[in-house]
């Protein structure tokens, strides 16, 4: 996760508060449909929260007041339905435009060429990446001032106050320097706003002792809501949306109900105070979103599917571990894999690799838990471009490696990606605040259910999202 996190840190940079790329064609006014519920929207998504920590935090003795009074003041789910794969990236797509993957065409964390069979190192960033129209948008259409921290996918989005969070090889958790986290020589000088210029020099960044003992995911989210805190208070946004990767970070690198994870999200929830304050002094009447993109399921061996293909014949490689050829080639998404096969059409073909693969997870202790057919896949909106999904059994997660034996230690602890129907990967919201009904439990909603609903609360109609307004918590 820490590689997922400098690589999306480092490479754009030159995405700071006002976009440095230009901008799509500007969309037709969106005038209110409704009555409007709130003036001013706060989304917070803690990636990795899943519904079975949150729904049982008393019992895991977790220390999260914040969220919890939001909780006990509003209303929540109790199941959220993640994507496929449930990753970072292709979640928070669906969060903003509340449609699948295969609508929105963000299909997983790292772009994946099937023509050449290769995935690409850098990850999705970029906005005008994500096909079709997003809640920022929307509210921007509105009129509505509209801001982001550390969001996800928001490189060169058209938003008034856009802060992706990046930081180069310097930044580091022993320095307590916020210009290197949010400027250094990747910033083009000439799109550097008077609000940067003075959220830089302002008094909430300066040196904290206690910072240094933080790890330097934690680090990242103080500064986020620090960030996030100044522009309530100074811009007053009507719609605010920030990411916080800390505790997922923690799991993935000490395992679930860890120590280290468990401190991660209790400093989130002093993140979550800090926003809540923030509100509070600028005297605005918000209502809160705090949501996860998905849960994490335990991982102590890692499968590589592309091995197996080696052996039988349908994939060749070089002298230094590169594919060279290949009728068949598996993308690892963490704990599910995507099959391509070359020949798409040749369904004979197709039938054979599935019947490999059937067979191997009928093994005993396979590392196979399900066999994730083409229609089943498309139903979740996965890629449509894979012939059919593997799905990891339990402790597994899936390499694209080729070299070595099928199966090794894992180098992570817990991880993502699995079927959104697997209990641990439920994620979970809570809706609070303003507008919001007090009390109310939904036992099961979708992560496409969350753009429709803030554009309801707005007085606004998404009319592309495929999910529902969750009517039943709003006043």
């Amino acid at each position: 996760m820490t590689k997922f996190i400098r690589i999306y840190s480092l490479l754009f940079l030159s995405s700071l508060f006002f976009s440095a790329y230009p901008q799509q064609p500007e969309k037709k006014e969106a005038k209110p449909k409704y009555e409007k519920v709130s003036s001013h929207v706060i989304l917070i998504t803690i990636s990795g929260l899943g519904a079975i920590e949150l729904n049982d935090s008393e019992i895991n003795k977790l220390r999260l007041p914040s969220i919890l009074t939001l909780r006990d003041r509003g209303s929540r789910a109790l199941s959220v339905e993640s994507t496929y794969p449930s990753q970072v990236m292709p979640a928070h797509a669906t969060i903003a435009t509340g449609t699948l993957p295969s609508d929105h065409g963000i299909t997983s964390d790292y772009p994946f060429n099937e023509k050449l069979g290769t995935q690409s190192p850098e990850p999705f960033i970029l906005t005008k990446d994500v096909k079709g129209d997003t809640i920022w948008e929307l509210a921007k259409r509105a009129r509505l001032t509209t801001a982001a921290v550390g969001y996800p996918l928001t490189a060169g989005a058209a938003l008034d106050f856009n802060l992706p969070v990046f930081f180069d090889s310097s930044f580091s958790s022993e320095t307590n320097s916020v210009h290197q986290l949010f400027s250094n020589q990747y910033v083009y000088p000439q799109i550097l706003s008077d609000q940067l210029s003075a959220l830089l020099k302002s008094d909430i960044f300066k040196p904290n002792e206690k910072l240094k003992d933080l790890s330097l995911e934690l680090k990242i989210d103080h500064y986020k809501a620090l960030a996030a805190a100044y522009l309530l208070e100074k811009n007053r946004p009507n719609l605010l949306l920030i990411n916080f990767q800390s505790f997922s970070s923690a799991e993935r690198r000490y395992g679930h109900g860890s120590r280290e994870a468990s401190s991660a999200l209790e400093s989130i929830d002093e993140e979550v105070k800090r926003i809540i304050d923030s509100t509070e002094r600028a005297g605005l009447a918000a209502t809160f979103l705090i949501l996860s993109d998905f849960g994490s399921m335990r991982t102590e061996q890692i499968f590589k599917p592309n091995v197996l293909l080696e052996k039988k014949g349908w994939l060749t490689t070089g002298h230094q571990g590169q594919i060279t050829s290949w009728r068949v080639i598996v993308q690892a998404l963490g704990g599910s894999a995507a099959v391509f096969v070359k020949d798409n059409e040749n369904q004979q073909f197709i039938e054979e690799v599935e019947k490999f693969f059937r067979d191997f997870h009928e093994k005993p202790d396979s590392p196979i838990w399900r066999i994730v057919q083409r229609y089943e896949a498309s139903k979740l909106g996965a890629d449509a471009r894979a012939a059919f999904y593997l799905d990891a059994a339990p402790n597994f997660a899936f390499s694209s490696g080729v070299k070595g034996g099928r199966t090794d230690a894992s180098p992570e602890r817990a991880g993502n990606g699995y079927l959104p129907s697997r209990a641990e990967i439920r994620a979970s919201l809570i809706i609070s605040g303003k507008g919001i009904t007090q009390g109310e439990k939904i036992n099961y909603i979708r992560l496409i259910d969350i753009a429709p609903t803030i554009a309801r609360l707005f007085g606004l109609e998404m009319r592309t999202a495929r999910g529902r307004v969750l009517s039943e918590v709003i006043e």
